[in-house]
Parts: C-alpha cells; structure tokens; sequence
C-alpha cells in the first residue's frame, strides 16, 4: 500500500492511481509562487519523480504567497528549500534538479520522457526558452501546462500535442479583447473582479506586480488539479478530459466565479 503520509488520499486515489502516479515524470520549470505550491501539491497526492528547474533565491517579497518562503528560508535557493520540503513529505521522492534553470541549452533534455510540462515561468523571462517549446512538445508527446494567480483568483492555460498551441491562442486572444487590465488582455480580464484589476493594472504601473495569497492558492490548486486530470487519463479515475486550448480555465474566489471557456467560439 501507499506510504502513510498518504493514508487519507488513499480511498480517492486508489493504489491502483497511486501506482501510475509513482511511474509519471512531471517537469516543473519555476519553483515561484504558482510553480512551488503545485509542487508540494503534487507530491502529497502521490506523485513521486519530478525534473526540477529554479535558479532562484528567496527574498521577503516572496512571502505573501511563495508555499516555501519564510523568515528562515531567505536568501536561500528556492530549488534547495522544495528539495528539502518534498523529502521530508515523502523520503522516497525522485528528484532530477536542475539548479542553472531552464535555458535553450538544457531545454530538450528537461522535456524528453516527462510525462507532463509545467512551464511557470515568470512572464517577463525566458523568451528564448517559449519560442522553443512548442515543436519540442509535438516531438515529445508532451502537453504543458500554464497557469497564473491573477488577484483574488487564477488562470490557466494547458497545451496538447496535436493541439493548439501558444502563439495562435493568443492571437485569438487579442482579437477579442479591446485593451489590457494590467497583465491581462481584457478578454481574459474581464472574468476577474473589476476593482482589484484596475489595482493591479496600477501597480504593475508603478513597476510593481501585485498579488495575493489567496490568488497563489488557486494557481497551486488549480494547476496541480489539471495536471493530475492528465496524468490519470485512462485509468477511470477521472471522469473528465483536461481542458486544453482553444479552452481555459479560470477561478475568482472574491467574484465566487468559475468557468472554462473556448476561445475559438464566437462571441
């Protein structure tokens, strides 16, 4: 049976489910404050090896919604502190860390027989890195994995190979929306509570990007959610498909607002 740090996640996954999540390969590029969570989510719902790539450190803004960032964990590699996190949830947990971060150089080596991509990298970085990713993720196989903690709440945006892929879901993006609010194309914006976006759309201004704990919690959950849809497809244990573009999905705990919309359809 399962190791009892997951007795109580047992009846839900069955050890049938714990046995596929054990043989899966989850790479994770970003151990932020979307990336970090749903990874210590992951790992406490059974899921054992994982590909790892931060190069950061923590510094006190990290605080409000970093699952790793406390008083005594600043200055300290991000990647250190999840590595040390996950052994002590589970011993057994297969790490292959890649401490310089994902870069042109290592990025097919970081994909190549993973099971699913998280890339959360932070959105200003690593232009480089997401020109590349799409036709490495026709050749591997690999659906990826996006999300965001937007306010009070999250979005995210998921890839299959064979699917529709970044550039032409945002293409289709801008043509529906009329102007941004702060980080987002009003198309996406206007699913988020109005008020706290015009705060956000000045903050990021001012150069500063804000956020909140609870929007990291939904990032962590529902990232780690669809992640876990994908990895027990076909095992019955899921009763769903993952949402993957054209669609996307997205959560706002302060507007008590849900839903997975198709970009694709008309308005």
């Amino acid at each position: 049976m399962a190791g009892e740090f997951l007795n109580r996640a047992a009846p839900i996954f069955t050890e049938a489910g714990f046995a596929v999540l054990r043989d899966k390969v989850v790479a994770i590029a970003g151990l932020g404050g979307v990336g970090g969570g749903a990874f210590l989510a992951l790992v406490r719902c059974g899921v054992t090896r994982f590909r790892l790539a931060e190069n950061g450190v923590f510094d006190p803004p990290d605080m409000n919604r970093q699952a790793g960032a406390f008083g005594h964990t600043m200055g300290r590699p991000k990647l250190d502190v999840y590595v040390e996190l996950a052994r002590s949830i589970n011993p057994g947990v297969e790490l292959d860390c890649f401490p310089e971060g994902i870069t042109g150089d290592n990025l097919e080596r970081f994909l190549a027989g993973a099971d699913a991509y998280v890339g959360v990298i932070d959105a200003e970085k690593g232009h480089e890195v997401k020109a590349m990713t799409p036709p490495l993720l026709q050749k591997h196989g690999l659906p990826m994995f996006t999300c965001g903690a937007i306010g009070f709440g999250s979005l995210l945006v998921a890839h299959e190979p064979g699917g529709m892929m970044p550039e032409e879901f945002w293409r289709l993006i801008k043509e529906k929306s009329d102007d941004s609010r702060g980080l987002l194309p009003s198309f996406l914006g206007d699913f988020f509570n109005r008020p706290a976006m015009d705060r956000i759309a000045g903050g990021a201004a001012s150069g500063v990007i804000p956020t909140t704990a609870i929007g990291g919690l939904a990032a962590n959950t529902l990232l780690a959610c669809e992640v876990l849809v994908s990895l027990l497809r076909g095992t019955g244990l899921v009763d769903r498909e993952p949402v993957f573009a054209p669609r996307f999905a997205m959560v706002d705990f302060l507007n008590q607002n849900m839903a997975v919309v198709d970009v694709s359809l008309g308005e």
